[in-house]
C-alpha cells in the first residue's frame, strides 16, 4: 500500500520548505521542540530494552528506522551505549542530504517503506517515531496507510516493533484536520490480530502514545 504520489510530493515539499525555513533542529520536523522529540525516543529505547532485549543479549542489533528525517535517533542510541547497526529510510531527500550533513557519516536511504523488497525479519528491531502523524488517506480511508505500515515493520523485523501515534483522545490533536490520530486502544486491539506482544505505553505526553509489539 504506496503512498500516493500527491501525497508524496507534499511531503517532499513540506520537508523542504521545512528545512529552508528551520534548520536542521527538531523544529524542522514538526516537533514542538527538542524535548518533545527526546521524550518519545526515552520511551521507544525503553521499550526495546524492556521488552526487546533479553538479560542474557548484548546491547547490539541492527535496526531500521522508518521516517528517520535528520537520522537523530542513531546518535542518541549510541549516547547510550547501544551498539547499533543503523539503517534509516525517509520519502525527503532532503531529510536524507541533511541527515548526512548534521551527522558526519551517516546515510540514509531515500525512499517510503513500501518502496523497499527486503525479506521477512531483516532486521532486530524496526522503530518508527512521529512518521505516521499526517493523513495521508483518502476520507474513506482514514489510517489504513498507517496500520499498512505497522504490518510491515512487524513483519521485517525478527525481534520487535516500537512506535509512537498521536492520540485521539487529545481534543487538540483530534481537532487539527492534516495531524492522523488513533484510539490507544483500538490501535492495541488492531496489533493483537497478528503480533504475539502488544504493550502500550502512555501518559509520557498527553497527545501521543507509544506501543511496543513482540515477536
Amino acid at each position: 500500500m504506496k503512498l500516493s504520489e500527491r501525497h508524496r510530493e507534499r511531503i517532499i515539499r513540506r520537508h523542504q520548505r521545512s528545512i529552508q525555513e528551520r534548520g536542521y533542529g527538531a523544529t524542522a520536523l514538526y516537533w514542538n521542540n527538542t524535548e518533545a522529540q527526546q521524550v518519545r525516543f526515552d520511551v521507544l529505547s525503553d521499550l526495546l530494552l524492556r521488552y526487546g532485549l533479553k538479560n542474557d543479549q548484548a546491547w547490539s542489533f541492527h535496526l531500521l528506522d522508518v521516517g528517520a528525517g535528520f537520522g537523530d535517533f542513531y546518535p542518541y542510541l549510541t549516547a547510550r551505549e547501544f551498539d547499533v547497526r543503523y539503517t534509516g529510510i525517509d520519502v525527503s531527500p532532503d531529510m536524507v542530504q541533511a541527515a548526512g550533513f548534521k551527522h558526519s557519516g551517516l546515510r540514509l536511504q531515500q525512499g517510503e517503506l513500501f518502496d523497499f523488497d527486503w525479506p521477512a525479519n531483516s532486521f532486530d528491531f524496526v522503530v518508527c517515531s512521529g512518521a505516521m502523524n499526517e493523513v495521508v488517506d483518502a476520507p474513506d480511508c482514514e489510517g489504513e496507510y498507517a496500520k499498512a505500515v505497522i504490518r510491515r515493520m512487524y513483519a521485517l523485523a525478527k525481534t520487535g516493533v516500537a512506535f509512537n501515534l498521536l492520540n485521539a483522545r487529545h481534543d487538540w490533536t483530534a481537532n487539527r484536520g492534516l495531524l492522523q490520530s488513533f484510539d490507544p486502544e483500538e490501535i492495541a486491539e488492531y496489533c493483537s490480530d497478528f503480533a504475539r506482544q502488544v504493550v502500550l505505553e502512555e501518559g509520557y505526553l498527553p497527545n501521543d502514545f507509544s506501543v511496543y509489539l513482540g515477536k
